[in-house]
């Protein structure tokens, strides 16, 4: 590998290229309506010596459209491994969505997932399969749809060790699949999403990270498939007990 890369602005100068290949993914569907999007979001973690670990996410995510919708997320989990490299995950989400042209809408999300590594090697992919159940409520007329869907993502990284222990750089990649099995989707039905990102460690317990994120999404609200490009920045918090 060459001495450019191992650098953080070497680094950078690749990150930069891959956002504009998601960018580019989206200027190639313009005959579809195109969303962007900022999602913020704090992750924390606890793991404990057995590998069983309490995780989650908080956030919102707004779209940058002039009468565009905007989103609170509640997420906490927990996760440890069962055997033979696999791991077991399970949690429940909370999302509050409104704005001018959507109907404000509270959904709640139990979710059962497993995940595995393989093949492990310096460029390694993580596998992660998960069932949702999910529950969307009108909150004008608490009207209910509920939905069954699976989701796969296949997630790749590479690492760069800094000098100080827990400081590192990560070039990331993931692509995901979302397949509604059961039961009607609402107002927002994910279809597939490929992003690209570049992670930087400060020690052992923060992580900040920028992915940038291009989604195919059907909509009833406009009726009609529409692109969405959305950065998102991630903050993460560890401890171990």
């Amino acid at each position: 590998m060459s001495k450019a890369l191992t650098r953080p602005n070497g680094i950078a100068r690749v990150a930069a290229a891959l956002i504009a290949v998601v960018v580019s993914l989206s200027e190639a569907s313009a005959q579809n309506d195109v969303s962007e999007q900022i999602w913020i979001d704090y992750n924390p973690r606890w793991t404990w010596p057995s590998g069983l670990e309490l995780f989650g996410d908080a956030g919102v995510r707004t779209e940058l459209a002039e009468r565009g919708w905007g989103r609170i997320v509640v997420r906490p989990g927990i996760r440890g491994p069962i055997g033979g490299g696999f791991r077991l995950a399970g949690g429940i989400g909370t999302f509050y969505t409104g704005g001018p042209n959507v109907p404000d809408e509270l959904e709640v999300r139990p979710f059962q997932g497993v995940s595995a590594t393989w093949p492990r090697a310096r460029v390694s992919l993580e596998h992660y399969a998960r069932l949702e159940e999910r529950f969307q409520f009108d909150t004008a007329t608490w009207s209910l749809l509920t939905s069954l869907r699976f989701r796969y993502r296949l997630h790749t990284q590479i690492h760069w060790e800094g000098a100080r222990a827990g400081a590192h750089w990560r070039l990331l990649a993931h692509i995901e699949g979302f397949l509604t099995m059961a039961g009607q989707a609402g107002a927002f039905d994910e279809k597939v999403r490929v992003g690209v990102g570049v992670e930087r460690g400060f020690g052992p317990r923060w992580r900040g990270r920028v992915d940038a994120t291009w989604q195919k999404t059907g909509t009833i609200i406009s009726g009609a498939a529409t692109d969405d490009v959305y950065l998102r920045v991630r903050v993460f918090h560890a401890w171990v007990r």
